[in-house]
């Protein structure tokens, strides 16, 4: 019988994955961001934070999409938006508005896998919760994250596989 992959054997492992405290201001958390796409030199570009409280219990998840939502404040909330200027958008509230706490902005997760689940198993909570990362539990502790474009990347050799042979 084949072998089935699991999650752990695309997980990208805790360590590996770009997190934070619950306190940290919105511009450390895009400097995390940046400097971890750095750091990997482009091979992984995180798109997501963790986010921790102070005894290391995962509270939730903040995207870009949280933080540029954080940083824009009520700006791009009102009647008019579309005809403010990037000058307007990036001013002095820009700096402001990026002392804010990552908690105010963060999400929680819906779902997550053990490690030992199938890969099967994490595409089908991704497509029916709506969401394109879980966190990866090892005896009740987070151990890494799973994402969907790493479950895509699969399934696309699989399908590259097929056309070649």
């Amino acid at each position: 019988m084949p072998y089935e992959k699991k999650v752990q054997d695309l997980m990208i492992p805790l360590e590996n994955y770009p997190h934070v405290p619950y306190w940290f201001t919105l511009d450390q958390a895009a400097m995390i961001i940046w400097e971890t796409a750095i750091k990997f030199e482009g091979s992984f570009e995180p798109r997501a934070l963790l986010v921790f409280d102070e005894r290391y219990h995962l509270l939730g998840i903040l995207t870009l999409k949280d933080i540029v939502r954080g940083l824009e404040g009520d700006l791009l909330q009102g009647p008019g938006s579309e005809s403010l200027s990037w000058k307007d958008l990036v001013g002095p509230e820009l700096k402001k508005q990026s002392q804010k706490q990552v908690s105010e902005f963060m999400s929680p997760f819906k779902v997550t896998v053990n490690i030992g689940d199938s890969l099967v198993k994490a595409v089908s909570l991704m497509v029916k919760e709506n969401v394109e990362r879980i966190p990866v539990l090892a005896d009740n502790k987070v151990a890494g994250m799973i994402r969907l474009a790493d479950l895509f990347r699969e399934i696309s050799q699989v399908l590259l596989e097929k056309e070649t042979l």
